[in-house]
């Protein structure tokens, strides 16, 4: 049986938050979530793309025999509850670059340990592209992370658990029983902030590393009935539009600045077209901050000495895969103390 914890106040709705929010509505807590709608926010701008292969080494992505195929159950399961429509499923053709990645996939595709993972391309199904040889890759998709997030949203506004306002850190203040935030009481805050983690004043010693990353809105005419993933290098990920795909990604450690740049626009359309074969027109240009973490293992957890704080943050661009196995985790570690997994608890820094 599940503990009531008391009120509980989660800090950002990107994808953490949200996953996490219902993840403890499910387990009959009392929560309250707030958000700035920060528009540039990494969450708000993910792609969603779901890829349990890591191109480098062509290897499984970390934890990837726990989260793939689940993770489409995890999202169809929400969909049914906020009868909304945000998960797919795709094909994603990986297109080699060179003779030294088609053998490296080649070999890897033989390997009985990538049986159900990697197969050889379907030449005819991929025809209208350009004839390097590819290599199909099994159980991907995408999560329309916007469309998600605005159900999590509508869902708990309709509760009167959603506010939309700027979260001040000199405001929560420590009381004898748990925590005070605008004259009101939580038994436990829980931040998942993204990059404002760096102002956080109880967490702020977690390290990150902020990178900037662009998401092209792109339409391409003529590249087949069936939507697919397309990855050579930069990837395209097809939407519920006609002929209207996500285009990214360019990654900007020196420049965080959540502006756009025409020119890595143009290098984005540049390769699309190379790709396809096809004229790359421009629709929409947004970049935003990634929260990327140490050794790319996100941060979950109670402060060791703030006892009722705890912080969901840093998954990175695999965040859309890694919420549907760690939100439930995060949710009977507060509710029930279940320990976390040792890769991602927060402990493992002291």
């Amino acid at each position: 049986m599940n503990n009531k914890v008391g009120r509980i106040l989660i800090i950002g709705s990107g994808l953490a938050g949200s996953c996490l929010a219902l993840e403890l509505l499910e387990r009959g807590q009392d929560i309250l979530l707030i958000d700035n709608q920060f528009e540039n926010s990494s969450s708000r701008v993910a792609a969603g793309l779901l890829n349990p292969i890591v191109p480098k080494g062509v290897r499984k992505t970390w934890q990837c025999d726990i989260l793939f195929p689940a993770l489409f159950s995890y999202y169809r399961r929400w969909e049914q509850r906020l009868n909304t429509h945000f998960i797919d499923s795709y094909p994603f053709l990986n297109i080699h670059a060179n003779e030294g990645e088609s053998l490296e996939w080649e070999k890897r595709v033989l390997d009985p340990e990538m049986e159900d993972w990697l197969r050889r391309g379907d030449e005819s199904a991929y025809a209208f592209l350009t004839q390097e040889p590819a290599t199909w890759v099994n159980h991907c998709g995408r999560l329309d992370v916007s469309t998600f997030l605005q159900s999590v949203q509508d869902h708990l506004t309709q509760r009167n658990q959603y506010r939309i306002e700027q979260f001040h850190h000199d405001d929560c203040a420590k009381t004898k029983d748990g925590w005070r935030y605008a004259g009101e009481f939580y038994d436990a805050v829980v931040f998942c902030e993204g990059i404002g983690l760096l102002n956080n004043p109880w967490f702020n010693d977690l390290f990150m590393d902020p990178t900037g990353g662009d998401i092209l809105k792109v339409h391409i005419p003529n590249i087949g009935s069936n939507p697919m993933i397309i990855k050579q290098k930069q990837w395209l990920v097809p939407t519920h539009e006609a002929d209207v795909y996500l285009l990214g990604s360019n990654f900007h450690k020196n420049n965080l600045s959540t502006e756009p740049e025409q020119k890595d626009a143009e290098a984005l359309l540049a390769r699309a077209a190379q790709i396809t074969g096809q004229t790359v027109t421009l629709l929409a240009h947004r970049r935003a901050i990634r929260p990327t973490v140490q050794q790319r293992r996100p941060y979950l957890g109670e402060h060791h000495t703030e006892k009722g704080l705890f912080v969901f943050n840093g998954l990175g661009a695999k965040g859309s895969s890694l919420c549907a196995w760690l939100s439930p985790m995060m949710a009977e570690n507060i509710v029930n103390h279940v320990p976390l997994d040792a890769e991602v608890d927060i402990q493992r820094f002291t």
